[in-house]
């Protein structure tokens, strides 16, 4: 059959990927083949950061869930509002002046977690879901998780997980627990 793709003579070259110019002293890495109709999986980088707090979970949860006012405990946000016409969503501007939206998608005053995303953001990736979770470790102290998984746009992601760990989460976390002391 002449028009059968299956019994088609291949073009030269025609899957062939680009060569990739080797510069003295540079090794060439193996590359995955790649084939059209299956693709590799992107694979997911993640930050976490925990801390438990001298802070009753329901004080820290109250905090917490009140998604536009992140910057009334976060130091590194130096605005935070709700974004006209839905609460749900929420306009950053960081302290060195990066601006994000953000959405949340869901709470759970139960089990005191909340997830949002990026609606708008300068990073290099997709998929950015993010997670807090409050627990009570008794009556005046809660452990607080804050996690987040994406899809790098390059590389493993392993450089901006890092950054988001370091630089959001952890001291994030250590201002919302010295809060209420003094």
């Amino acid at each position: 059959m002449p028009n059968d793709p299956q019994h088609q003579n291949p073009q030269p070259g025609r899957d062939l990927q680009q060569a990739q110019p080797v510069l003295p002293g540079q090794r060439r890495e193996p590359q995955a083949p790649q084939h059209p109709q299956h693709p590799q999986p992107q694979r997911y980088a993640e930050s976490r950061a925990h801390r438990v707090m001298d802070r009753a979970a329901d004080a820290v949860w109250r905090e917490v869930r009140d998604f536009p006012a992140l910057a009334a405990w976060h130091p590194g946000i130096a605005s935070s509002t709700a974004h006209p016409g839905n609460p749900r969503v929420r306009d950053l501007v960081t302290t060195d002046g990066i601006r994000l939206t953000e959405a949340l998608h869901s709470v759970d005053d139960t089990l005191m977690t909340l997830e949002y995303g990026f609606v708008a953001h300068p990073f290099p990736l997709t998929d950015y879901r993010a997670r807090m979770e409050v627990r009570p470790e008794g009556d005046t102290r809660c452990s607080v998780t804050w996690t987040a998984t994406f899809r790098p746009a390059e590389g493993d992601g392993a450089a901006l997980a890092a950054q988001f760990e370091a630089g959001v989460f952890v001291v994030g976390l250590e201002a919302l627990g010295a809060r209420g002391r003094g």
